[in-house]
């Protein structure tokens, strides 16, 4: 489970971004000289973003391909720990599977840095999500919980590649359009598939079984294989290759460790309240499981719209303050669970929630603003991995905290998202001092 990544650097208006379009080009591996511009096709084109995206040949695919990723997760996500519960396990158990699919997803993320600074990028983001595929068939086969585990483990293989994927589309920008880009990859595309993935998954499993929806995330996996394959990163010849650097020379570079570890604590105090949501609203609320399902749509929903304001509005060109405003949606979020009565307001609530989504996405951005070019892919693999291990552990407490009391998570993650947010405020007058312009 991959929160979306929702996976944001500079600003500028369509305009501007058409400007640098050529340089955009050379950064994707492409000749840019001697060639006339080309008006932009149909697949850079988004409502409400603007008539040209504003990225070059590798990040156009990267955000199709995100799209038709998130798609599938999409279809599942806001019903696993419901499917995971209808395998037969009990809520505590239903909270320790969710927390071993991060955990094991962490084991596989360990060597992704190293991973990507040795097979072609290519290759190992088409390998990687390709295995994927089979992890999704494999949730579609399970008849008991524990049948999920080996699932798991196919689906963490899969994610070995995220830190290359944040390393092509860091090459193929600049300052100028890094934060956009990595917020039409990471959050806007993504973001317009889990509007309407979830909703289709909801009536997947209302009309037909809950198991249907993995047969439909299986087929967008294949797509977004097919678009990966399609992106051309810049590599490195063998003479050029650097030595490469380790995790210890990355953490020992302050941004990269102050961004991780405030990474790490804000998914990890956030996810432990919205971890057993869906749970929370069958077993208290009394909401059906295709109700609950629709919800996810509304996250998406939010998501779209902080993602607009970060491509049209100059001051959430810088990620951290995009992340405040994101993340500040969240106690409002936690407040209407614990004290909505009707189905709007729990509604509104997984809309907020959209805030949470692209709370993680926004620190690539971050990342990369304020990290050499030589230490970039340990660093997203940092990322990765300590903010993995905080979505990871949270769902552990989550299921504890729900075995006392169903609403104590909620009320754990509603006080501790104060604090998050001084937090934040904090590292964003820290890192504000160390961005490293792109030459």
């Amino acid at each position: 489970m991959r929160p979306v990544r929702q996976r944001m650097r500079s600003g500028g208006s369509a305009a501007d971004l058409g400007a640098v379009a050529g340089s955009e080009s050379s950064h994707d591996g492409v000749v840019a000289s001697g060639r006339r511009a080309s008006r932009p096709s149909r697949l850079q084109r988004v409502p409400l973003i603007g008539n040209d995206l504003g990225l070059g040949h590798n990040a156009r695919f990267i955000f199709l391909a995100m799209l038709f990723n998130e798609a599938s997760f999409g279809f599942y996500q806001n019903l696993f720990p419901l499917y995971v519960e209808g395998l037969g396990a009990s809520p505590g158990l239903v909270g320790l599977v969710i927390g071993l699919q991060g955990a094991v997803r962490l084991i596989f993320l360990a060597p992704a840095g190293m991973l990507a600074d040795r097979i072609p990028l290519r290759r190992l983001i088409v390998g990687a999500r390709t295995i994927t595929i089979f992890g999704v068939l494999l949730y579609f086969l399970a008849q008991t919980w524990w049948h999920l585990i080996p699932a798991m483990l196919v689906m963490a293989a899969g994610n070995v590649c995220w830190p290359a994927v944040s390393k092509v589309v860091a090459d193929s920008t600049t300052d100028r359009t890094r934060t956009r880009a990595f917020t039409l990859v990471y959050t806007v595309g993504p973001s317009f598939a889990l509007i309407i993935s979830p909703a289709i998954g909801g009536f997947m499993a209302g009309w037909i079984n809950l198991r249907s929806v993995f047969l439909a995330a299986a087929i967008c996996q294949v797509i977004a294989v097919i678009l990966f394959a399609r992106i051309r990163p810049k590599e490195e010849a063998p003479h050029e290759r650097r030595e490469p650097v380790g995790y210890r020379q990355a953490l020992g570079y302050g941004p990269v460790l102050v961004l991780c570890l405030l990474q790490f604590s804000l998914l990890f105090s956030l996810t432990i309240g919205f971890a057993l949501a869906p749970n929370y609203l069958e077993d208290v609320k009394g909401l059906t499981i295709g109700t609950i399902g629709r919800f996810g749509s509304l996250i998406a929903v939010c998501s779209v719209l902080i993602g607009i304001l970060v491509a049209k509005v100059k001051y959430f060109a810088n990620p951290m303050n995009a992340l405040f405003l994101a993340i500040a949606l969240c106690p409002l979020a936690y407040l209407l669970l614990l004290n909505g009565g009707l189905t709007w307001h729990f509604a509104l609530a997984y809309f907020l929630r959209g805030g949470y989504m692209v709370g993680w996405g926004l620190f690539y951005p971050a990342i990369g603003e304020v990290t050499p070019e030589r230490l970039r892919t340990r660093a997203f693999a940092l990322t990765e991995l300590l903010g993995g291990f905080g979505f990871a552990l949270a769902p552990f407490v989550a299921g504890a905290l729900y075995s006392v009391d169903p609403a104590l998570p909620i009320y754990v993650s509603l006080m501790l998202s104060i604090p998050m947010l001084a937090a934040i405020w904090l590292v964003r007058r820290y890192v504000a001092g160390h961005r490293i312009g792109t030459t």
